[in-house]
């Protein structure tokens, strides 16, 4: 019993340090983006702007953005507050002629 129970817990453990953390670059590249992203993790949008949620939109990999101590919210998650709050976000406007 004593070996399943540590062979399970290895396991776990393993899984749980498996997490992609999302680069946080371009975030840090727009001022007051991580921090409003933070606040917007806890139902406060007021601080999040356009500039920031189309460095979030452009992040295409899957990965986790680490907020408010320890706890990692899906990118896709934000990616759907800034579609709520500021609309649909565009990266690039397309050229004609």
């Amino acid at each position: 019993m004593f070996f399943l129970l540590a062979l399970i817990f290895t396991a776990l453990s393993e899984a749980a340090a498996k997490v992609d953390y999302c680069s946080t670059t371009a975030i840090d590249k727009v001022d007051g983006c991580y921090d409003s992203l933070k606040l917007a993790a806890e139902d406060d949008y007021r601080w999040l702007r356009k500039d920031c949620c189309k460095v979030v939109y452009a992040i295409s990999y899957p990965c986790f953005l680490d907020v408010l101590h320890g706890r990692n919210l899906d990118i896709n998650f934000f990616k759907s507050i800034c579609v709520n709050v500021i609309g649909p976000i565009t990266l690039c406007n397309p050229s004609f002629g």
